[in-house]
């Protein structure tokens, strides 16, 4: 039933509305009587009536004042203003400042009747839609993150039907758009991860860190196999590669910093069209596991680890990666790869922002956590493994690693 306040500071009109007319038949109930505005729109804001019938000239507070009043506290109220043929100026100023309609006095009962079942109607119909709005927008991350999944993983077939859902999103992929996947692999051992790193903290991170280039973030969500996914698009192709690898060292920076676990960053070449993404994504998934496995981290495309570095750099991780367990040093290293400690030192610090010694110990670490999930090795036969001869500096540089003593680290995922 529609709730109506009747507002009037003529005591026999409001008698007159109130009691002539059989409210229940056009369902319609009177919840309050006011004669003046001040009055009005206290019990406008006890009771939230659907439609308020409201003189237009009244004491205290006028009937203008009042409906600019109630428009602040609830806009989705309908209102009907009644006014005398000489006061037709202030009918039509009513409807600037948010009445629904007016009516002329004297006043016609039924008119009136109908007239507050009709805005009240309209109302209700308003609040239904409102209603659903909000709870569609309380959905909306759901219903984008799954857009997001299926299309990444192919589940939607078709320009057309992709196309139709992104319009319900309100997506739209320009002519010179690219769009691009970004996954973020958490090493398997780290089962931990996926609550350890909270949704909107990675936002915020991603948030701030695309402030620095032309992208826009489209979607971040959790995917399977320890994945989180970030979608981008790029607006500007000039110089995107190279941002968007810089931006992946971000968040593999923020990931360690956070997390204190083994993370690699996939990227996927830029998709054009919306049937580009599920390759683009798989190519990005694929560039995470084959960065997991290796000392850089971040990888674009297709490319392996090192392919973007000097031969003496590829050749000096690819000894790292064999040599490991060995006392190596880099004197060792770099009479393998032909040049001189100092010179492959300064290689390593150009080409991957990192010393020789640190892209030996992270390996080595990596591979001691690989091998910690086997409950057969004790701590220091696995700080042997790796090529650390002394158990307690190995269990001190673990822990400064991942955040956990190796003998934990065992329990935990052994």
């Amino acid at each position: 039933m529609l709730k109506a306040l009747v507002v009037d500071d003529e005591y026999l009109v409001r008698m007159g509305i109130i009691q002539t007319i059989d409210w229940a038949d056009y369902n319609v109930e009177i919840v309050g009587e006011a004669s003046n505005g001040e009055e009005g729109l206290e019990l406008a804001l006890l009771h939230h009536p659907d439609v308020i019938i409201t003189d237009v000239r009244m004491p205290y507070m006028n009937g203008l004042e009042f409906i600019e009043k109630i428009r602040e506290k609830d806009p989705l109220v309908g209102i009907v203003v009644l006014s005398g043929y000489d006061e037709f100026q202030y009918a039509q100023a009513a409807l600037r400042y948010g009445a629904s309609t007016y009516l002329l006095k004297p006043i016609n009962i039924e008119e009136l009747a109908a007239t507050v079942q009709s805005v009240g109607n309209e109302i209700m119909e308003k609040k239904l839609h409102t209603r659903r709005y909000t709870q569609l927008s309380k959905e909306i991350d759901s219903i984008s993150k799954q857009f997001w999944q299926d299309l990444l993983h192919g589940q939607l077939i078709g320009e057309s039907i992709i196309a139709e859902k992104a319009v319900l999103l309100e997506l739209k992929l320009e002519p010179d758009d690219a769009i691009i996947p970004l996954t973020i692999a958490i090493s398997p051992d780290n089962q931990r991860s996926e609550a350890s790193i909270e949704i909107s903290a990675l936002e915020a991170a991603a948030m701030s860190f695309l402030q620095e280039y032309s992208f826009e973030l489209l979607s971040l969500f959790y995917d399977h196999n320890l994945h989180w996914v970030i979608v981008i698009r790029a607006k500007e192709m000039e110089d995107t590669v190279a941002s968007v690898r810089k931006l992946g060292q971000q968040l593999y920076e923020w990931c360690i910093q956070h997390i204190g676990q083994s993370v690699s960053v996939g990227i996927g070449q830029p998709a054009c069209q919306w049937t580009d993404l599920e390759g683009a994504y798989r190519q990005s998934m694929a560039a995470a596991q084959r960065a997991s496995s290796g000392i850089e981290r971040v990888l674009y495309g297709d490319e392996d680890a090192g392919a973007r570095c000097r031969r003496e750099v590829r050749e000096a991780l690819a000894y790292i990666r064999e040599h490991y367990s060995e006392n190596i040093t880099v004197e060792m290293v770099a009479n393998a790869v032909f040049v001189s400690p100092t010179h492959l030192m300064h290689l390593f610090r150009k080409e991957l922002n990192k010393t020789f010694y640190e892209c030996l110990t992270e390996y080595r670490i990596e591979e001691a956590k690989r091998i910690l999930r086997n409950p057969m090795y004790r701590v220091y036969e696995v700080g042997n493994q790796v090529g650390f001869t002394d158990s307690k500096y190995f269990s001190q540089i673990f822990k400064r690693m991942t955040g956990m003593p190796p003998s934990e680290y065992a329990k935990t995922y052994g």
